[in-house]
């Protein structure tokens, strides 16, 4: 039998007709895809019908029957009615289960710790069943309208690409234009999925050269045996803003339910593209909350966090400062008579730090994905002055009379402002109001109410000044602070003074709070619950030169988490330091570091 040799030819030719084979193969599938791409594009050639605007409907909210939880007990009055409704113990079956896991015992010991309350004669417990649902359950949309992004949207020139999306119960086809008038820049894309993403070539070109664009998109039912209409949405517009946002945004994804035992991670995200980094994990035995920062550089100032050792035997809540440019840090706790602490804002010279402090509250567990408000019966403000390791309770805003919450500077570092309502009134009807007050060297002053965001009949709370100082942003709602769904987001100039007005980006129908000004004062990054009632998502919003905002756009994510983003950050610059030198810094000690108690008159 003749051998075979594979001389160089030969393997040439074998060569040869194997990447022959490989090159038709490649053009064969590329052949086909184009070929199956003109076919479905066929689909949407000639006259269209034009689906009028639509505003996405709701079914209504939930509202809590407590029969559905106790038996023996009719139902509460409404909301508005604040009379006196009793709550028996025998009406209590000891076969009670709570739906996040509590057993009856737990819940029968909260039952009894809470209060009650002198105004609507019940407890916390009973007041949190009378809570308004906030899930939203959006209805099914029979007619094809876009749903993202909002029409008007301005999006900042250094956003990673963004999805679109849109209703449509009848099609299951959709042809998705994207155009720049006065360009040559018209793109077509076929798809059988209600969310599509920008390709990343498309919007960089966008970005580049848009200062206006628009998308429509059409619907077909592409398996009917005769063709049926082709139903487009209205055209979406939508612009490229002149100026950039901060790079960088660090924020917390917490578990809606805001369970007593969590753990909740800290993440930082570069909005240019879709990298996530650890920013400080809980590794889950810490509760690190409440960050605040005294630079929006990320490369100089003082980064100050709440901690509190989860797992196994509780540790006194402890407060992290971290110094960002020579990555060293302490944890810290005070020596008040109540030690919980919340809130908190550093001056712009990063030496001093405004607290809610000297705190004490209590909170039931959340009805199924509802979250819950705390049930305050002490805060006051405090001073932490880093340069003396003392802490001050400032005299204006310390009130045993008065739950001070909220603290932030004023951009001159001379006055706090802070929110404040009366002890002893239910998180259900309770209503903030912002007050300043003189620093006055830890002296303090006088607290004076700010006109329009005070005795207004609403609740006022979280304020946040921009870094220039012109605007003062912050919530309103009908009442509470924590987890309100009337929460909206309001203006003020920086001054104080002047009217008050609600920005444009809020949602009627759902929370909106949370807010961070960049550094730059030309973006409001924002945590909103609009797109479910439950899960909060980052959106960004532009304010101009006169205080107005425009629609609000989401941050772009690909995988979206069953968390909420909580307590967004701007930052201009990556940090320099490995997370495990802040966990190190900042988590709580045995024992902590207690700093000095001063006193308002110490020199």
């Amino acid at each position: 039998m003749k051998s075979f040799h594979f001389t160089p030819l030969r393997m040439f030719i074998v060569a040869l007709v194997f990447v022959a084979g490989v090159i038709a193969v490649v053009l064969g599938v590329k052949y086909a895809h184009r070929a199956r791409e003109r076919r479905l594009q066929a689909l949407f050639a000639g006259p269209c019908e034009l689906v009028e605007s639509a505003v996405q409907p709701y079914y209504p909210r939930c509202v809590y029957d407590l029969r559905a939880y106790i038996s023996g007990i009719g139902e509460y009055p409404a909301l508005e009615a604040e009379t006196e409704v009793p709550f028996p113990a025998e009406a209590r079956p000891r076969d009670l289960r709570w739906v996040d896991g509590a057993t009856p015992e737990q819940f029968e010991a909260m039952i009894r710790e809470m209060r009650v309350d002198a105004v609507t004669g019940a407890t916390p417990g009973e007041d949190r069943l009378r809570w308004r649902s906030v899930y939203r359950e959006p209805i099914p949309s029979h007619l094809l309208r876009i749903s993202y992004p909002p029409d008007g949207a301005v999006f900042p020139p250094n956003l990673c690409e963004p999805c679109v999306e849109w209703e449509d119960a009848v099609n299951n086809l959709w042809q998705v234009t994207v155009e720049v008038p006065g360009t040559s820049l018209r793109r077509v894309f076929v798809t059988t999925q209600r969310r599509w993403r920008l390709p990343p070539e498309v919007w960089r070109i966008i970005r580049e050269k848009a200062h206006d664009a628009w998308i429509q998109v059409k619907g077909v039912s592409q398996y009917t045996k005769t063709p049926g209409t082709i139903q487009a949405s209205p055209v979406v517009h939508f612009r490229i803003s002149e100026h950039p946002v901060d790079r960088y945004i660090v924020y917390r994804l917490v578990v809606p339910q805001f369970q007593a035992r969590k753990t909740p991670d800290t993440f930082i995200r570069d909005i240019q593209s879709f990298r996530v980094k650890t920013f400080l994990s809980a590794r889950e035995q810490y509760c690190f909350s409440c960050h605040a920062f005294s630079s929006k550089t990320a490369t100089d100032g003082m980064m100050s966090i709440k901690g509190r050792f989860m797992a196994g035997k509780e540790r006194p809540a402890g407060l992290g400062i971290f110094d960002i440019a020579s990555g060293k840090g302490k944890a810290v706790t005070f020596p008040f008579t109540q030690g919980g602490f919340t809130y908190m804002g550093w001056n712009s010279k990063g030496d001093k730090l405004a607290i809610s402090a000297n705190q004490s509250f209590a909170s039931l567990m959340p009805i199924i994905h509802e979250t819950q408000e705390l049930e305050y019966s002490s805060s006051d403000i405090a001073v932490y002055d880093l340069s003396q390791d003392r802490v001050t309770l400032l005299p204006g805003a310390s009130s045993p009379d008065y739950i001070e919450l909220y603290p932030v500077w004023t951009p001159d570092g001379k006055r706090i402002l802070f929110s404040r309502t009366k002890a002893g009134v239910s998180a259900r009807i309770m209503r903030f109001d912002l007050y300043v007050v003189d620093y006055n060297g830890g002296r303090g002053g006088t607290p004076v109410a700010v006109p329009g965001a005070s005795h207004n009949g609403k609740s006022n709370y979280f304020p946040r000044f921009s870094p220039d100082g012109k605007w003062m942003c912050f919530c309103m709602a009908d009442q509470g602070s924590l987890v309100e769904s009337s929460s909206d987001l309001y203006l003020l100039p920086g001054d104080l003074e002047g009217p008050v007005h609600r920005l444009e980006c809020n949602a009627a129908y759902a929370a909106d709070s949370w807010h961070s000004w960049s550094s730059n004062s030309r973006w409001l990054a924002f945590a909103s619950k609009r797109d479910d009632g439950i899960y909060a998502r980052v959106y960004l919003t532009q304010i101009d030169q006169g205080g107005h905002a425009s629609p609000g756009v989401c941050l772009p994510v690909k995988d979206l988490p069953l968390k909420s983003f909580n307590v967004p950050e701007f930052l201009a610059h990556a940090l320099k330091f490995k997370e495990h030198r802040l966990f190190e810094a900042v988590r709580p000690r045995v024992p902590p570091i207690t700093v000095q108690k001063g006193e308002p008159d110490d020199p």
